[in-house]
């Protein structure tokens, strides 16, 4: 039962319902049909709702039974995964670490226990994943010194297993929806500083207010120029895959193997191919500025995923055969929007391109 931590059923609100059903102690493993659906829950009710749920997961994860305790960890690691900024802003508020790790004592056990090692995955995830990616990463300074508190204390952490790292991917958002994001994320914090309260935040809030309401518009940030940035983050990927490709082993005759360089370069360019189609359309109607920019990109990606796939046959011939020519005409003719480095052109061969390959590889992976 989960009596220690739930409320009776005729005082339980819908969130602790869900929770409390996904943390059943007769599931005899994580219902991902649940999670998501209280990820949708989240996502849909806001407010303080997000509070409410991160509070609720951290006291299920002290619960005397371990069964429930991963339990809630699970969810936890997919709420994560699935709501966002909002979520994110919670689990980096000192009360919610706090609560979770509440049952450490101070000096850590020689063989700790699954939920404590779960917890300490759980931690060094977040410190390695969202602290280090999110937009909003300064807004998550208090993971990062949970997890050097608990390094000092002498607790260790784990190397995370390859399993657990996200597939290869990368997220084109245009200047809309980067703008959206951004004021999707400025309410949540908004919410928070008032729920604190103090003078400090309260100040912060108010500023905040003024930039929701456009008081500063020259304070706005470019949206378009971002969404750009990334763009070019795309198109550097499509000269790095077109690099390796460059450098095949023929003689050798270099197999394809499935989660090679190879391929995970080439899951970020598949994966970002539907949105970037979707930027075409849009621009012959939309934005016709940016219209020959989207499209110089998406021939670039499907030429080099072309020679992927002759890569992936073993056809040679065709790899060395496609042309991998980069253009740099902006929609304007003059200067690209996107330049991809300073130096000459990447894709050719020789000991220094070889060089500027493992550095790439390196930053990438």
């Amino acid at each position: 039962m989960l009596g220690q931590t739930a409320s009776p059923w005729f005082k339980a609100s819908r969130l602790e319902v869900l929770i409390t059903n996904a943390c059943d102690p007769s599931a005899h493993e994580p219902n991902f049909a649940h999670h998501l659906e209280i990820a949708e829950y989240i996502n849909t009710k806001k407010a303080n709702t997000p509070r409410e749920a991160a509070m609720l997961i951290a006291r299920l994860a002290n619960h005397r039974n371990p069964h429930i305790a991963l339990l809630a960890l699970s969810l936890l690691d997919t709420l994560v995964q699935s709501c966002g900024y909002p979520f994110h802003l919670q689990i980096a508020t000192k009360e919610f670490l706090n609560e979770l790790v509440r049952r450490f004592p101070e000096r850590p056990p020689p063989f700790p226990g699954p939920v404590m090692s779960r917890i300490l995955d759980v931690i060094h995830g977040w410190k390695e994943g969202i602290c280090a990616e999110s937009r909003w990463k300064e807004d998550l300074g208090n993971i990062r010194d949970m997890h050097r508190l608990l390094t000092f204390k002498g607790y260790r952490f784990r190397d995370l297993p390859r399993r657990n790292l996200a597939e290869p991917t990368m997220s084109l958002k245009t200047a809309e929806e980067l703008e959206a994001e951004d004021r999707e994320a400025q309410s949540a914090k908004l919410q928070e500083l008032i729920r604190r309260g103090t003078p400090r935040d309260l100040a912060a809030a108010q500023e905040l207010m003024k930039s929701l309401a456009g008081a500063n518009p020259d304070t706005k940030p470019d949206y378009r120029a971002q969404a750009l940035t990334e763009l070019a983050k795309l198109q550097s990927k499509v000269v790095l895959l077109n690099e390796m490709l460059d450098n095949v082993d023929a003689e050798k005759s270099e197999k394809f193997a499935k989660g090679d360089a190879y391929d995970q370069v080439a899951t970020i360019l598949i994966s970002a191919r539907p949105k970037l189609q979707k930027w075409v359309s849009d621009a012959e109607s939309d934005d016709p500025e940016s219209l020959s920019a989207f499209l110089e990109a998406n021939d670039q990606i499907n030429t080099a995923l072309a020679r992927f796939e002759a890569f992936q046959r073993g056809d040679y011939n065709a790899v060395a055969s496609i042309p991998t020519s980069v253009g740099s005409t902006s929609p304007d003719g003059g200067t690209s929007l996107i330049e991809f480095d300073d130096g000459p052109s990447a894709s050719g061969t020789g000991a220094g391109n070889n060089g500027n390959l493992v550095d790439d590889l390196t930053n990438l992976f």
